[in-house]
């Protein structure tokens, strides 16, 4: 079973042709990434009116459907689901590919409680050490540096989203949901104060999200480092025991 998103590419205004290109973009990505934790990519089918993408499909839905039907996780899920997350964008990251996009809408769950990454629409193979500007997308889990494009969207953003998608499974809302998004950004770009992190949250888990939402963003943990994070590694050494 697969799951086909559909593009009406008969259309030639403006907003399509920029949607066929993100489209576009989505699918040569994919076609490069191969990791359990990544959406597969199968095949793209060009008819006479629409582009037609064949993706795996995954049944339980996404991070953000899950917690507006049950609400925010223990943190034994959140350890789990944070460390197939970060082992994926180890993968992407190693070979330089932005997500620029991470939230729990775009991270999806199977039946088997296995993370896979999806809409790689956002993103970008990067030549350098920053590309890809870029004010698209949801900005409460956008990083400072990528609301104003000061580097535009890059490894290090993706690591900020990781540290708000964090948050958002521990409060079932994003950090700065209680802002319309104009305000949200503003405190995102101009406040010294982080989110608030919930008391009951481990110190593992809070030293895990302090060390993403580091305001500059070359002293963020890459996504190799935060594997070897306490709140990862211990996961992932109970996981081999019970092996």
């Amino acid at each position: 079973m697969c799951a086909i998103k559909e593009f009406r590419a008969g259309c030639d205004d403006q907003i399509s042709r920029a949607c066929l290109k993100q489209l576009n973009q989505e699918i040569n990505l994919l076609s490069q990434l191969s990791h359990p934790n990544i959406c597969q990519y199968y095949v793209s089918e060009l008819g006479e009116e629409t582009l037609s993408v064949y993706m795996e499909y995954v049944s339980g839905g996404s991070i953000h459907k899950l917690l507006e039907e049950y609400g925010s996780f223990r943190e034994s899920i959140i350890q789990n689901y944070t460390r197939q997350i970060i082992s994926g964008l180890v993968y992407s990251h190693g070979i330089n590919i932005v997500h620029g996009d991470i939230r729990g809408a775009n991270i999806l769950v199977n039946v088997n409680g296995e993370i896979k990454l999806a809409d790689f629409g956002m993103a970008k193979h990067l030549t350098g050490c920053f590309s890809m500007p870029s004010t698209e997308g949801n900005p409460y889990w956008k990083a400072p540096e990528v609301i104003t494009n000061t580097n535009g969207a890059s490894l290090a953003g993706d690591i900020w989203s990781v540290g708000c998608t964090v948050l958002e499974m521990a409060t079932s809302k994003p950090p700065w949901g209680q802002y319309e998004q104009a305000a949200a950004m503003f405190k995102i770009i101009n406040s010294k104060d982080g989110p608030k992190i919930p008391e009951l949250l481990s110190n593992d888990a809070r030293s895990f999200i302090e060390l993403c939402l580091q305001r500059d963003p070359t002293v963020r943990p890459t996504a190799l480092q935060l594997l070897h994070h306490p709140l990862i590694r211990d996961q992932a050494i109970r996981i081999g025991r019970q092996r």
